[in-house]
């Protein structure tokens, strides 16, 4: 069984900084002028909050050896009730939609996004429907939904205080940066020091051992697909204050981002074992990156490539190293026990 929070397959954060820095590097050079100017900075601090409160989200869910693929449809559906509400309360003219009205809106997209949640929940954790499947599901039909609701056209003209959420500033600091910092520290709160947060490793540890500990594991994973779910209503509501807009397929290449999130932040997509730091700096990282190249002008399509050949070289890497981690542990065991290693008989090779 795998031991909770620590783990020999964890990635440690010295090579990740190191990565971070080699990116930083690169990327000044091949953009010397644009890539480490204050623009680009404040640029990228409004930028990086979408990122990375989606990939926590799905980080939430793949500690329990689960996943959710429905987490960038989610927060589209976050954005398109919270419009239509206002449209709808305004009669048309969102736009001056006054505090109160805005915070009912926004409470009809919150709830949108619980009840998502809930249902990959309760398929998964009830009716044991494989994660994969349900949140695959899910995701297919909220993407329908989303279509339906919005005919396909974007919905525009938002209050401004909704805009502020995604391009304001506190004190001179990108408004969606400061929000981020506040759950970095309160998801760091619930991972490491709350029984829930002990819970979610537990179960991606080993299943039936949780069960057997007196967790009640359908309540675990019934919240954990609430708070993955809480997660894409504030990434929509950050969407809508950026875009000042919402569509049924924006950030959809996000969700892919996110998974490569996770695995360079060193969580298992078996579950149990995840860092919060290691994911902040495997956001800041994919951040940097798609920064630079939008400097250089990739082509999108290329970069979408790219995530994807990148998601199987850490694949291919986790891999290979966790087999040469297991022969050194034999290896190790082999010499405290003074057994000599020899190679098997030909007709057992």
């Amino acid at each position: 069984m795998k031991t909770p929070l620590v783990s020999h397959r964890s990635f440690v954060d010295a090579p990740l900084i190191g990565i971070l820095i080699a990116v930083v590097v690169l990327m000044a050079i091949l953009s010397p002028v644009r890539f480490l100017s204050p623009l680009n900075l404040e640029s990228m601090a409004y930028q990086l909050p979408m990122l990375a409160l989606l990939s926590l989200g799905m980080m939430i869910s793949m500690l329990t050896g689960g996943i959710n693929l429905a987490i960038v449809s989610a927060a589209n559906l976050t954005g398109i009730v919270t419009a239509l509400t206002l449209k709808l309360l305004t009669g048309g003219d969102s736009a001056s939609a006054s505090v109160a009205i805005t915070l009912v809106a926004m409470a009809a997209g919150l709830m949108s996004a619980l009840a998502a949640g809930a249902l990959m929940g309760f398929l998964v954790a009830y009716l044991e429907v494989p994660a994969i499947l349900a949140t695959l599901g899910a995701m297919t039909l909220i993407d329908g939904i989303n279509v339906v609701l919005t005919r396909g056209y974007t919905l525009s003209d938002f209050p401004g205080m909704l805009l502020a959420i995604g391009n304001g500033a506190i004190l001179g600091v990108p408004a969606p940066f400061v929000m981020l910092i506040v759950v970095v520290l309160a998801l760091h709160v619930l991972l490491a020091r709350t029984r829930f947060g002990f819970d979610l490793y537990m179960i991606g540890s080993n299943l039936t051992a949780a069960r057997y500990s007196n967790i009640d594991t359908r309540a675990v994973l019934m919240r954990q697909y609430l708070l993955s779910a809480a997660f894409s209503a504030l990434t929509g509501f950050v969407m809508m204050g950026q875009f000042n807009s919402v569509k049924s397929n924006y950030a959809q290449s996000y969700l892919l981002v996110s998974v490569l999130a996770c695995f360079l932040g060193g969580v298992d997509p078996f579950g149990g074992v995840g860092r919060l730091s290691g994911m902040v700096l495997a956001v800041v990282i994919l951040q940097a990156i798609s920064s630079g190249v939008n400097l250089m002008r990739v082509d999108p399509f290329f970069v979408t490539a790219m995530w994807g050949a990148m998601i199987l070289a850490l694949i291919a890497i986790n891999h290979f190293s966790g087999r040469w981690r297991r022969s050194a542990r034999l290896a190790e065991v082999a010499r405290t026990l003074g057994v000599e290693q020899r190679p098997p008989p030909v007709g057992e090779r």
